[in-house]
């Protein structure tokens, strides 16, 4: 079963052994936390041992750097420690480039050029590095790469990034987070339909507070049934953060009322 569990931490419940060459794609909206699963899943990786790559579309390091910390991870002390890597497309787009250990730039972000230019990197400055080690690739995030390069080109580029590396990387994991209150439906539609697996996190006002609510809506197992979910937020940033109740058919029902 993908879940042996039904009360814990996400991490725990929906993620127990996520095989290798899996794409993970994590659809939440504006009011949700589900931005910070795919960080949470990176940080797991890196506490395992594995190599964190970041490609980032969405903000400057320095708010990165908060965003990661909000799940406990030091980004800072994973790029001195050779454990993660930062593609910063962000500051390569906008020109906000900062001398850091492990951040790569690109002279310019062209669609024609964005992937080989990335792929030399890797083979020139990454592959180096990752000495046998398991790799954890995190875009972050895919809603934000297309307000960089458009949808269309954001979907080409993805089917090369995942065909060419299934080659130079072969093993690793791709993480693809989407607010989709960015992007068009037909965008967030054809990214699930590429996905091993595809959460759906939904945020629903309730009187005085937000209630979210997470679909797991496939996953690789020959027995996979989609399930649902509570979705919470601890505040201990040491600890697993996110954490998951699985609604019975009654509590469910609560959503109907």
């Amino acid at each position: 079963m993908v879940v042996s569990m039904n009360e814990g931490a996400l991490i725990d419940v929906i993620f127990r052994d996520i095989p290798e060459d899996s794409v993970i794609t994590i659809v939440y909206d504006v009011h949700s936390t589900g931005w910070m699963i795919g960080l949470s899943l990176l940080k797991k990786a890196l506490e395992k041992g594995k190599l964190g790559i970041i490609s980032n579309y969405n903000q400057t390091l320095s708010h990165l750097a908060k965003s990661l910390n909000l799940v406990g991870t030091d980004m800072w002390s994973e790029l001195n420690s050779n454990n993660l890597v930062i593609f910063d497309i962000f500051g390569s787009r906008y020109g906000v480039r900062e001398r850091y250990k492990n951040v790569f730039y690109l002279d310019n972000v062209d669609p024609e050029t964005i992937n080989p230019k990335i792929d030399s990197m890797y083979r020139d400055h990454i592959l180096p590095m990752i000495n046998n080690r398991k790799v954890v690739r995190l875009i972050y995030t895919l809603d934000g790469a297309t307000l960089i390069l458009g949808e269309n080109v954001t979907l080409k580029l993805l089917n090369q990034t995942i065909a060419a590396k299934s080659k130079l990387l072969k093993g690793s994991i791709l993480i693809l987070p989407i607010n989709s209150d960015v992007v068009s439906k037909r965008f967030t539609a054809w990214v699930v339909g590429i996905s091993d697996y595809a959460l759906v996190v939904r945020s629903e006002f309730r009187d005085d507070k937000i209630m979210e609510f997470l679909h797991l809506i496939r996953a690789p197992e020959e027995d996979f049934e989609p399930t649902t979910y509570l979705l919470t937020t601890v505040g201990e940033r040491k600890a697993e953060r996110l954490r998951v109740k699985k609604l019975t058919p009654e509590l469910g029902s609560l959503r109907k009322q």
